[in-house]
C-alpha cells in the first residue's frame, strides 16, 4: 500500500456513516480519508514521512458544517461595537459604550454596532434615537439588533440618510414613529436599506474574515454556507482562496433581489450563466437566496395568528405571484433556491411558489431549501417532502432566543417550533444552524437543544420534538452536507471523503445531556491540515510505532 500523510490511532471515532458508525483509527492522504477502522490495519499505511497521532482515547468526528450563516458579516461585526447581551445588558450600558466610542472617534465619522437584544436588556425595550443622541449628538450612530431585521439610528444618522417624518415606509419595511408621529430611530426590515452607512473596504473585510475563521476553527467548523453573498463577499472569498488564506470551505448563496439594504444580483448571475456547483473545492456556488418575512424577535415574521397581546401578524415581503417567477428563472438556469420563511404564512408562500414552478420544472432532485422554517404545519411538511425540499432549521434560535419566542408567541404555538422529530418522520432533511451573527455560532448549544429542547434559561419547549444524540450530530454533519449535495465527501469519515476532522474534549455519546454544552474542539483539521489546536506544541509529539 502507498504511504499515508497522517494516521490517527487509539481514538473513539464517530464516522457519522450509518453503514459503519464507529472506528478507532483514521488514515489520511492528500487531504482525503483513505481508511477508517482498526489500528492494526491503519498502521499498514505508515512510512518514513507519515505523522501518526495518538488520540489517547479522545473522540474524533467529522468537523461541523454551518449550513446557514453570514461569514463576512460576522467578520465585520468583530470590527464593530459589541452590543451583544453579554457586553451590553442595558440601554444605560449602550450609552456608556457609545460615549466611549465618541471620545475615540473623529466628529462626523460613523459609529456602527451590532447585537443588541431588547428581550435581554434590563429595560426590556428597544433603544431609541434619543438614547443615542444623549451621548452622540454629532456622530452618526447605527446599531443593528441581533436578529439583523432591525436597526436603531440616532438623529445625525437619520439626517445624513435623508430620513424624515415625511419619509414613507418602503414596501416590506417600517420606519417606527411614536404616538406623536416622531421618528423613534427604529428601522425594521427593508427600511434599513434607507440608511446611508459607509461601505467597508476589502481590507476591512479581509481583516474581519480572518478573525471569523479563527472562531470557526475553534468551534470545529470547516464548511460555511454564506446566505447573503453579494459582490464584495464573493470577491473576498476568492481573494482569500487565491492567497491561500481561506481555511474554511465557503458555499455561497447569491443574494437575489434588493432587500434589507443588500444589493441583489439576480440579473447579473443569470446573464453570465452561473449555475449551482460552479467553483472549486474551497468556494462553490450553491444558488440564489430570497426572503419572504422577518423575525420573531421583531414581530415581523409572517404568522397566521397575531403575536401575544397584539394584532400584529408580521410582514410578508412578497406574494406567490411576485416571487415565484423570479425563483423559476433561477431554477430554469440551473440554480437552486433557498428562501427565508419563518412564519407559517411565509412558509405557505414559499411552498406554493415551489409547487407552481414544479408544474413545468421538476424540483424533487434539486434540494431547494426553506430557510429557518420555524413553524411549518403538518400539511406543509407533507408538501415539502413531495417537493424534495430541505428545511434549513435555525435550531440555535431555540436555545439562545427561545425564551423571547415564548413571550411573543405563547406556549401552545411554540410546541411545534423547529419540529425536528416531525422533520425526521416526514423524511425531510433538516440541517441545523445558528444564522451567525444572529445567534452564537458554536454548534454545541444547537445540538444540545435538539436533544433537550431547552432554552438558555432551562425552559423546555416542545419536548415531543427531541432527537437522539446521533441524529442531532447529523444535523451539523451529514444532513448539512446533503444540503449542498456533498454528503459523500463532507460531514462524514469514510474512504474518499475530505479529511475535515475534529478531536473533541468529550464523547457526545457518553456524557450527560447538560455536559454537551461543555464540549470543545481540542483540534480541528481541514484537508488533513491542522488549523486549530488547544495544544500548540502537539504537532510531532505523539508518534506511535
Amino acid at each position: 500500500m502507498s504511504g499515508a500523510d497522517l494516521i490517527f490511532v487509539n481514538g473513539k471515532v464517530l464516522t457519522m456513516d450509518d453503514a459503519a458508525p464507529t472506528a478507532n483509527a483514521v488514515v489520511v492522504k492528500n487531504g482525503e480519508v483513505l481508511y477508517a477502522g482498526e489500528k492494526e490495519t491503519a498502521l499498514s499505511w505508515i512510512y518514513d514521512g507519515t505523522e501518526v497521532v495518538d488520540l489517547g482515547g479522545k473522540t474524533m468526528m467529522p468537523s461541523f458544517i454551518e449550513s446557514h450563516i453570514h461569514p463576512s458579516i460576522f467578520g465585520l461585526t468583530l470590527l464593530e461595537v459589541d452590543c451583544k447581551p453579554a457586553a451590553i445588558p442595558s440601554i444605560a450600558a449602550i450609552k456608556e459604550k457609545i460615549k466611549q466610542e465618541v471620545e475615540a472617534t473623529p466628529e462626523d465619522e460613523w459609529i456602527l454596532g451590532w447585537g443588541w437584544d431588547d428581550s435581554k436588556m434590563a429595560e426590556k425595550r428597544n433603544p431609541t434615537r434619543w438614547d443615542l443622541d444623549e451621548v452622540a449628538p454629532d456622530h452618526p450612530v447605527v446599531l443593528k439588533r441581533a436578529c439583523a431585521h432591525m436597526a436603531v439610528a440616532n438623529s445625525k444618522a437619520l439626517e445624513l440618510s435623508g430620513i424624515t417624518e415625511d419619509t414613507p415606509n418602503p414596501q416590506g419595511g417600517n420606519i417606527e414613529r411614536d404616538e406623536h408621529g416622531r421618528l423613534t430611530g427604529l428601522l425594521q426590515e427593508k427600511a434599513q436599506g434607507l440608511l446611508t452607512t459607509p461601505n467597508y473596504t476589502q481590507e476591512d473585510m479581509v481583516k474581519g474574515m480572518k478573525r471569523a475563521q479563527e472562531k470557526f476553527a475553534s468551534w470545529g467548523i470547516t464548511t460555511v454556507h454564506c446566505m447573503s453573498t453579494q459582490t464584495a463577499d464573493l470577491q473576498l472569498y476568492q481573494y482569500l482562496a487565491e492567497q491561500g488564506e481561506l481555511s474554511v470551505r465557503v458555499r455561497p448563496w447569491m443574494w437575489a433581489i434588493d432587500q434589507n439594504g443588500f444589493d441583489g444580483s439576480l440579473e447579473e448571475v443569470l446573464k453570465v450563466g452561473l449555475r449551482s456547483g460552479f467553483g472549486n473545492d474551497k468556494v462553490k456556488i450553491q444558488g440564489l437566496k430570497f426572503m419572504l418575512d422577518g423575525s420573531v424577535g421583531g414581530k415581523t415574521a409572517a404568522v397566521s395568528e397575531p403575536y401575544v397581546d397584539t394584532e400584529e401578524t408580521g410582514i410578508l415581503y412578497n406574494t406567490v405571484e411576485e416571487i415565484a417567477p423570479l425563483m423559476k428563472r433561477g431554477i430554469e438556469s440551473g440554480l437552486r433556491i433557498a428562501i427565508h420563511a419563518i412564519g407559517d404564512r411565509a412558509i405557505d408562500v414559499a411552498i406554493r411558489s415551489y409547487e407552481q414552478i414544479n408544474k413545468t420544472v421538476p424540483l424533487q432532485h434539486m434540494r431547494n431549501r426553506i430557510e429557518h422554517c420555524v413553524f411549518p404545519t403538518s400539511t406543509q411538511l407533507r408538501q415539502m417532502k413531495k417537493l424534495g425540499l430541505v428545511a434549513g432549521s435555525s435550531i440555535g434560535f431555540l436555545h439562545h432566543i427561545g425564551d423571547n419566542y415564548m413571550k411573543k408567541l405563547g406556549k401552545e404555538r411554540m410546541k411545534t417550533a423547529f419540529p425536528h422529530r416531525s422533520f425526521k418522520e416526514a423524511g425531510i432533511k433538516a440541517p441545523g444552524n445558528s444564522d451567525l451573527p444572529v445567534t452564537d455560532g458554536n454548534p454545541w448549544p444547537g445540538i444540545y437543544t435538539l436533544i433537550t429542547r431547552k432554552t438558555a434559561s432551562g425552559q423546555v419547549i416542545g419536548a415531543e420534538e427531541k432527537l437522539s444524540v446521533w441524529d442531532a450530530l447529523k444535523a451539523y454533519t451529514t444532513d448539512a452536507a446533503y444540503s449542498s449535495c456533498e454528503e459523500e465527501i463532507l460531514g462524514v469519515i469514510k474512504p474518499g471523503a475530505k479529511a475535515d476532522l475534529m478531536v473533541l474534549s468529550h464523547n457526545p455519546l457518553e456524557v450527560e445531556a447538560e455536559q454537551l454544552l461543555e464540549i470543545e474542539a481540542v483540534s480541528t483539521y481541514t484537508d488533513g491540515k491542522l488549523i486549530y489546536s488547544t495544544n500548540q506544541t502537539r504537532k510531532g509529539e505523539s508518534i506511535v510505532q
